[in-house]
């Protein structure tokens, strides 16, 4: 008979051993130590035990589900959580449990979720609603179940959660390169604009500090002649997602040029600049993700050699 719980502090090393074992190959920072695993997803400032869910078999941790909320304003000064929308963030079971477990499972943490006032529940983690897992799960952002992580698919499916929207996942091998792909308007561009990279930056938003703070980031920024700043972007070193493949990868994120500068190719000389310099520090690869629908977003990684490795789907439930 399978019992569920709230969780306890005791708990965490049999977390650890079931996120080893329970979820995918690929996109998932494993394995990791039940310290690793404590300090990462139960020790961000907005960690509640009522929305950690154990599913136990005599006395065994099978399962669990963690569910939580997003902010009222990723970028502050609050650090107020947004109750009206919550996620069911992380489901993992132990292969040989059964789908009835992964089904009771998201079944209580939705019912949880609407008694702590979310009018909205999803499943998965999509910006800003990724209470919890960015940088383990997922690769360079959380933005939904991972396409390998079905017995997560198949329990919110069972239980009525359609999907919502969908993220590629990309990779840009940078082994042997160079340089990336020629761009003929690239000698322009550097003689009209300066490139400023600040290793070990902080993050700009809070959201983002309680995610990825502890990882070694880098900030980007592409500045006219006047020193205005003209596109950005963040990556950060992908600690964990190595010990899988033993392939050191950098997290591509908040790729952004400023609206009145676009169709420059800002954006492609801003990409490049990232490639160039996290290959001269010998990290095998550089992953990033966008909406599946962001046509030139996708054409633009293409064009500059990534290559699709997987996708996240974000699932809204149905109303009850």
């Amino acid at each position: 008979m399978t019992t569920l719980r709230t969780a306890r502090n005791d708990d965490v090393p049999a977390l650890a051993d079931l996120w080893n074992r329970g979820t995918p190959s690929y996109g998932v920072a494993r394995p990791l130590s039940a310290r690793e695993f404590g300090d990462a997803a139960l020790g961000r400032l907005d960690y509640d035990p009522l929305g950690l869910l154990i599913a136990e078999r005599d006395g065994r941790p099978v399962g669990f589900a963690h569910s939580g909320f997003g902010p009222v304003s990723p970028a502050g000064p609050s650090h107020r959580l947004d109750r009206s929308m919550g996620t069911v963030a992380m489901l993992v079971i132990e292969p040989e449990a059964g789908p009835e477990v992964g089904v009771a499972l998201v079944d209580r943490a939705r019912r949880d979720l609407r008694d702590r006032g979310a009018q909205v529940v999803y499943a998965g983690g999509r910006a800003p609603l990724n209470p919890f897992y960015w940088g383990l799960y997922g690769g360079s952002e959380f933005s939904g179940v991972l396409g390998a992580h079905e017995s997560f698919h198949r329990a919110v499916r069972d239980r009525g959660f359609r999907p919502s929207a969908r993220s590629v996942l990309l990779e840009l091998d940078l082994l042997g390169l160079s340089d990336p792909p020629f761009d003929p308007r690239t000698l322009l561009l550097r003689r009209r604009y300066r490139v400023e990279v600040e290793p070990d930056a902080s993050f700009e938003r809070w959201w983002d500090a309680l995610a990825l703070g502890s990882t070694f980031a880098t900030s980007f920024r592409v500045s006219d002649p006047l020193g205005h700043r003209v596109a950005r972007a963040t990556t950060w070193d992908m600690d964990g997602f190595e010990r899988q493949d033993g392939r050191l990868r950098a997290g591509l994120i908040d790729v952004v040029v400023d609206p009145s500068r676009r169709r420059q190719g800002l954006g492609r000389y801003l990409i490049r600049e990232v490639i160039r310099h996290h290959a001269s520090r010998g990290i095998h690869a550089l992953a990033v993700q966008t909406d599946e629908q962001n046509e030139p977003a996708l054409a633009l990684y293409r064009s500059l050699g990534f290559e699709p490795v997987e996708e996240a789907i974000l699932y809204r439930s149905d109303p009850f």
